[in-house]
């Protein structure tokens, strides 16, 4: 388990999941205007410069979570989405990606695009009028990320998506918006980690088919992990998706951890329920309005992290079976 501080992953992998720096290029200066659109051509709009992305026949498009809050531009003004194009809020960012890559690209050529996200503050309102508005920049930059990876670096193999809390809400939007039936038969899953889907959502898209074991494909993967119902997020109480990624089973069998804790599937709020874990631990104040005490948002991908490994393999290899 990782032993950093509460509130250094609240600024590093949280994570639900700040800066119009809206620019043509990711070469461009604030005073560019905020419809701009951001150019993924450029290789240092993606982490890592996309090295060593043409190795292995299975791609992985990995969204970041919230990783960071709103701030004040040169010009004085509060920004609410992130700057791509300064180090400290990469800086912020890059180790939430690092261990999205480390739990799942094992086996997969990885992308992940930088993008104006949202701000942390922008979530603690709760108001989700508000959040959905912002939200619409942050969406432009990941749809316009994955048409150019779909058009340039995909080159036709089968792919992952993935992403944790904002980053999971952007995932399910592309499969909502951008996934049409030619490239939905490349697509092996989805892991949307740590959001939310509503009933009237499921019902109105039938991309939106979630996981019902660890082997089917074309699926999504989706939970998110308490202590206690009290726990749930209050912009996550309205959920139907989950599935218990120690045991890959969607009814109440509890499921024992390697790493010590148990995890059930609590059926009538769709939320996995941990026990034998302290919840102190994870238990960080000041975003106490988002995720209160109880709430393992923050720690998802450390306490599931060879669950889900072992995972990405088995449904890869579920896929190539199939096709």
């Amino acid at each position: 388990m990782n032993t950093q501080s509460p509130l250094r992953f609240i600024k590093q992998l949280i994570c639900l999941a700040c800066i119009f720096l809206p620019l043509a290029s990711c070469e461009k200066d604030a005073s560019a205007p905020v419809n701009d659109t951001i150019d993924y051509s450029d290789n240092w709009c993606w982490f890592e410069n996309k090295q060593d992305t043409a190795e292995k026949d299975v791609d992985l498009f990995y969204v970041v979570p919230t990783c960071i809050w709103d701030y004040t531009d040169s010009l004085g003004q509060t920004r609410h989405h992130m700057d791509i194009f300064d180090a400290e809020q990469r800086a912020l960012t890059d180790p939430s990606i690092q261990l999205a890559k480390s739990v799942l690209a094992d086996s997969c050529n990885f992308f992940s695009p930088y993008y104006r996200q949202i701000s942390m503050d922008s979530w603690l309102t709760l108001d989700t009028a508000l959040i959905e508005e912002r939200f619409k920049l942050a969406y432009q930059d990941v749809a316009d990320a994955f048409h150019y990876y779909m058009e340039h670096d995909n080159q036709g193999k089968p792919f992952i998506l993935a992403g944790h809390s904002q980053g999971a809400k952007a995932v399910i939007e592309l499969l909502k918006r951008e996934i049409t039936p030619d490239i939905s038969r490349k697509l092996i899953a989805t892991y949307a980690i740590g959001y939310t889907v509503t009933p009237e959502e499921l019902a109105s898209y039938p991309v939106l088919r979630p996981a019902q074991d660890s082997i089917d494909t074309g699926v999504l993967v989706g939970f998110n992990s308490v202590t206690c119902p009290d726990a749930v997020s209050p912009l996550f109480r309205d959920n139907v998706v989950c599935i218990n990624p120690v045991n890959w089973r969607t009814d109440a069998t509890p499921a024992p951890s390697y790493q010590g804790f148990t995890v059930s599937l609590d059926t009538t709020i769709h939320t996995l329920i941990v026990t034998g874990i302290d919840e102190d631990l994870y238990f960080i104040p000041s975003v106490e309005a988002l995720l209160p005490k109880g709430n393992l948002h923050v720690q998802e991908f450390n306490l599931y992290k060879e669950d889900l490994r072992k995972n990405v393999w088995q449904r890869i290899r579920a896929y190539r079976k199939s096709h």
